[in-house]
Order: C-alpha cells, then sequence, then structure tokens
C-alpha cells in the first residue's frame, strides 16, 4: 500500500508546472532575517513569485472573511456540510459537491452572493483556482474553531500508531489530488510531520510578519522535506492553507477520530 507517510518524508521539490492554485518552487532556509538565508523577506515577498503572492494573498484573505462568517458552532447543518467537505475524497465528486453547496449555503458571508452562489467565494484573480483557498480558508477556521486548544507534538506525529491511522484515512483520500496539488500536500505532511507545533502556531496568527517568520522557521527544521534544497521559493498563503489542511488530517489521526467538525444535532 502506497504510505503517504513515508512519501511525505522523501519528498523532493516540486518540478516546475503550472498547479492548480499557482506553482511553488522549494529548496532550504535559515533565519527570515539573515541575506544569506534561504527563505528571506525577499524570496517570500517579491522577485519571481512577488506579484503571484500578492495576488494569492487577497484570494486568501477573501477566503477567509468567508469561512469567519459562515463557520459556526451553532449552525448544525452547516457543520455537516463542512465535514463532507473537508473529510472526504479530496477532488472526488461528493466532495467537490459538498464543498460548493457550503459555499453556496452560506453565500451571505461571501463579497458577491451572485458570485459565491455560481461560481464560488471570488472570480477576482482569473486563471487561479479560488476552490482550492476556499478549502483552505475553511481548514483554518475550523482548527481555530473546533480545535483552539490543539497541541499536536512530535511524540505523536512520531508516533507509529499515529501514522498507521494517518495513512489508513488519508491515502484513499488523496487517491484523486492532481499531481502538483498531491506533491504540495506530502510535502505539507511532511513538514507538519517534523515541526507540528509551529504548524499550530502558524494557524492561529495573521499578521504578515509572523506568518513569514513562522513558515521560515519551519522550512528551516523540516530540511529534509524539500530536499535539503539550498532555496526556497513559495507562495506564504498557499504555504499556510496547505499546512492548515496537513495539521487537520494529522490531528485527526492524533486523536483517533473522523473529524474536528462535531457533527450535527
Amino acid at each position: 500500500m502506497f504510505d503517504l507517510v513515508l512519501a511525505a518524508a522523501l519528498q523532493t521539490p516540486p518540478a516546475r508546472e503550472v498547479p492548480p492554485p499557482d506553482d511553488i518552487v522549494v529548496t532550504g532556509l535559515r533565519d527570515i532575517d539573515d541575506p544569506e538565508s534561504a527563505v528571506t523577506r525577499r524570496t517570500l515577498g517579491s522577485g519571481r513569485n512577488g506579484v503571484a503572492a500578492r495576488r494569492s494573498r487577497s484570494v486568501f484573505q477573501l477566503a477567509q472573511r468567508f469561512a469567519d462568517c459562515a463557520i459556526r458552532v451553532d449552525r448544525a447543518a452547516n457543520r455537516d456540510r463542512l465535514r463532507k467537505a473537508l473529510d472526504g475524497v479530496v477532488n472526488g465528486a461528493s466532495q467537490r459537491f459538498w464543498q460548493m453547496r457550503f459555499v453556496q449555503q452560506t453565500s451571505t458571508c461571501a463579497q458577491d452572493v451572485g458570485i459565491a452562489q455560481r461560481d464560488g467565494i471570488s472570480t477576482i484573480a482569473p486563471g487561479l483556482d479560488t476552490s482550492y483557498y476556499e478549502r483552505g480558508a475553511m481548514f483554518v477556521r475550523a482548527l481555530r474553531l473546533f480545535a483552539p486548544d490543539l497541541r499536536l507534538t512530535k511524540a505523536q506525529t512520531a508516533d507509529a500508531a499515529v501514522q498507521a491511522r494517518f495513512n489508513a484515512r488519508e491515502v484513499p483520500l488523496a487517491r484523486f489530488r492532481l499531481p502538483v496539488d498531491r506533491r504540495y500536500f506530502e510535502t505539507a505532511v511532511c513538514v507538519v510531520r517534523l515541526q507540528p507545533e509551529l504548524a499550530s502556531r502558524l494557524i492561529a496568527v495573521d499578521d504578515a510578519d509572523s506568518v513569514a517568520r513562522i513558515e521560515a522557521t519551519m522550512i528551516n527544521g523540516a530540511k529534509p522535506c524539500v530536499g535539503n534544497a539550498r532555496k526556497v521559493y513559495f507562495d506564504p498563503s498557499q504555504f499556510r492553507f496547505y499546512i492548515a489542511d496537513a495539521l487537520y488530517r494529522w490531528a485527526v489521526a492524533a486523536q483517533g477520530v473522523t473529524s474536528l467538525v462535531p457533527a450535527g444535532d
């Protein structure tokens, strides 16, 4: 059987190709303020990924505003739809349907209700598949709302029983992921496995400086996940929501549950 934890541990940098959102080019790091570090403010915010990163940040902020409004503990029916969107087979017909259905049923939380009911949360970035941002924002909100005191540890992510539960659940759920999406996810799985405490901190913050510092530190402490590369270029917003995706799934495995979202009453 394909071992997702092992695959993530052996992950090499994704090839340069056009992914569903934008692309990620990964390679190693030190301190974000060290000019010789592999991840610096310059690599995160300018150069070959600067314009795309700013566009990505705008889309993700829009998705987060929607998710913060739409995902509530007092909406049982919405929680059931959310479970199906987050805990289903990624890119499977059912998962795609329930994600879109969730957006449609909570479209008043979107910036443009008509667009949300027809196409998803946003069409402000032509050519960018914003459904990844929608789902990523849902993971961030679900972690914050339903697991606010999450304390995932390296001991848990290194535990053979937890890893076995992770693979038993996630291998089937990942079978329809597109190639670049799958590689990015495997990288995130690996980074969270090695840096679970920092992953939780990353999901808890919003200001750009904290996000940049935590992401840089995470990669620095998880160089095997990026092929021990010397330079790392990535979109901070995409990195954050892939980490949220992986963190959610590691937490499910560590807790031995099927979802972090409470079932509807």
